[in-house]
């Protein structure tokens, strides 16, 4: 995280970001622009497995805290980003036929229909923020395939994906459980401590969902891991399982930036 919140994209509001990827200026990661603003996960599906979804939502709250849906067939978010269009605004997306990985492009108007819906989900970089603010010492190392089962619905299930952060001393894990607690709509309390076999995760000398830009120390003598859900990271694996006729996810970094602030979501 020591990169995070600087240069200019940090600097830019999120209307100004999105304009920038609207036009096709700016096709790179999201975690660094917009400091202080709520950053969210994105999954598109028909209408005809809208329920279904919102239902694995309901029955993952955790993993898929839900901050917002759009209309059928709408791609503006009304309630977090109303002048928004979800269609362009993201840098890149992933687009799933039947399961399988078709298109990564930067917009996704060739593929929208009247029929989808558009759900936005939390993501743990709203209390990184909250975090660095009060000087928490720890690092990320990436994110892991767990052991963890997600409660099924309808076509959706499969097991969570989880990142890995690594705490510099038990005071800073006790400060990061109480400051992350408060924010349910961004993954909440950590799910897991300590021993990363205790959830299926058998070496976190390297990721093998999300890998980090740059050179990822492993764990040294006293850190202590914690980890949270992925959403995102965890329905690019649900796509290739569920098997939808059209299923589209933000890429992995790319996230859609709100016109909330993070600490927003410990009271929205």
């Amino acid at each position: 995280m020591d990169n995070i919140c600087t240069g200019d994209l940090g600097r830019l509001t999120p209307m100004e970001y999105r304009s920038l990827v609207r036009k096709g200026e700016w096709t790179g990661s999201s975690m660094e622009a917009c400091c202080g603003w709520a950053l969210t996960d994105m999954v598109i599906v028909p209408k005809d497995y809208a329920v279904d979804f919102f239902l694995f939502c309901h029955r993952n709250p955790q993993l898929c805290p839900l901050v917002d849906v759009t209309e059928v067939g709408s791609p503006h978010p009304r309630r977090v980003a109303p002048d928004a269009d979800l269609r362009t605004d993201l840098p890149r997306y992933q687009v799933f036929k039947d399961g399988k990985l078709i298109d990564e492009p930067t917009n996704i108007l060739n593929y929208w229909r009247d029929d989808l819906v558009a759900f936005l989900t939390g993501c743990s970089l709203a209390f990184d923020w909250a975090l660095l603010a009060n000087n928490v010492q720890y690092r990320s190392i990436g994110a892991f395939a767990s052991g963890i089962p997600c409660v099924a619905a309808g076509p959706f299930r499969g097991n969570m994906v989880v990142s890995a952060r690594l705490f510099a001393s038990a005071r800073d894990v006790i400060k990061a459980i109480q400051i992350t607690s408060r924010y349910m709509l961004a993954h909440g309390a950590p799910i897991h401590i300590g021993d990363p076999e205790a959830i299926g995760i058998k070496d976190l000398s390297r990721a093998d969902r999300i890998v980090l830009p740059g050179k990822i120390d492993p764990p040294k003598p006293g850190e202590i891991a914690l980890y949270w859900p992925t959403g995102g990271a965890t329905m690019r694996d649900i796509a290739k399982d569920a098997k939808l006729p059209l299923m589209i996810v933000d890429y992995p970094r790319s996230g859609f930036i709100t016109d909330l602030r993070s600490e927003e979501l410990a009271i929205f």
